[in-house]
């Protein structure tokens, strides 16, 4: 046995917080994971874990020797990727998590098109606008609109996320088209609940230049999904606010009309977020790359 396979023994266990869980990922039985970690604890002289019947936790010690661990774990794995990764061709399986307010529709395009081009990478899309750790779970990447946090990350800028308001031509014509924000009280308006940007860049501002609140507003539909928000503009239910990589296409065939032209609504920027000390196989930075373009080129 290598040293570093209680290594690998002792992260699992942690993770899992109890030694069959662990014994189940790892493919043995939980008395041989428990045999590992007594002979690591009786070589470093340390209780590393605190075990009860249902469960175990790190003590104080288990907890710093775990970060360590975790760190000789990625660089190994590392080092097996740089070694492996010689073919310039890009493959293999990319874990990614994104937010809703990208647009299911949307994502699915993307990851699509980057298939036809790299037909030998796939992929684990996790969307949650809950915020994730990518390092503890495990992701190569995750797509992010707005501010980073977490020192441990990277956040690369792949496009700024530009905002239109627009309406289908059913709905103006039955409607009528607002020429002026006041007329905008005498409308129907989508709003995504759970995008900055629909609410508070053009809702807001409306309120601010005008002197009115937002219940002076009917929300015909606010709901939390992109996606049901731009079926909802197509199906001429209303007015909303969607970012150009969504709208442009429907504006560009006739399906969507934009509004307010010369509004100037606060732009934000999409980014790509991965671990600082990631080694970047080919498969990440074709996606990187096409990202990029893809987000650009409309």
């Amino acid at each position: 046995m290598s040293r570093v396979d209680p290594l690998q023994t002792f992260v699992s266990v942690v993770r899992a917080r109890n030694f069959s869980s662990a014994a189940e990922s790892l493919g043995v039985t939980p008395s041989a994971v428990s045999k590992q970690i007594s002979a690591l604890e009786e070589r470093l002289g340390v209780r590393l874990l605190n075990r009860t019947t249902r469960s175990v936790s790190p003590t104080e010690a288990g907890q710093m020797f775990y970060q360590h661990c975790e760190n000789i774990l990625d660089s190994i794995t590392e080092a097996e990727k740089l070694v492996t990764d010689f073919d310039d061709t890009p493959k293999g399986r990319l874990r990614i998590t994104a937010m809703s307010n990208f647009g299911r529709k949307e994502l699915a395009r993307i990851f699509s098109d980057f298939s036809d081009k790299y037909p030998d990478v796939s992929f684990d899309l996790h969307i949650s606008d809950r915020p994730l750790d990518i390092v503890k779970e495990g992701y190569d990447f995750a797509l992010r609109i707005g501010s980073l946090e977490d020192s441990r990350l990277i956040a690369k800028p792949v496009a700024e996320q530009r905002i239109v308001i627009c309406a289908s031509p059913a709905y103006l014509e039955r409607w009528g088209t607002p020429t002026t924000l006041e007329e905008v009280m005498n409308h129907r308006i989508l709003v995504v609940a759970n995008a900055e940007y629909a609410r508070i860049n053009w809702l807001r501002q409306f309120e601010k230049e005008n002197n009115f609140t937002l219940a002076n507003i009917e929300r015909k539909l606010t709901v939390n999904d992109i996606d049901l928000i731009y079926e909802a503009c197509l199906a001429g239910m209303g007015i909303t606010a969607l970012p150009t990589y969504v709208a442009e296409r429907h504006i560009r065939n006739g399906e969507l009309v934009r509004l307010f032209s010369d509004m100037e609504i606060p732009v934000r920027t999409i980014k790509v977020v991965f671990p600082q000390n990631r080694y970047l196989a080919n498969k990440s930075r074709a996606f990187l790359d096409f990202l990029t373009a893809y987000f650009n080129n409309g």
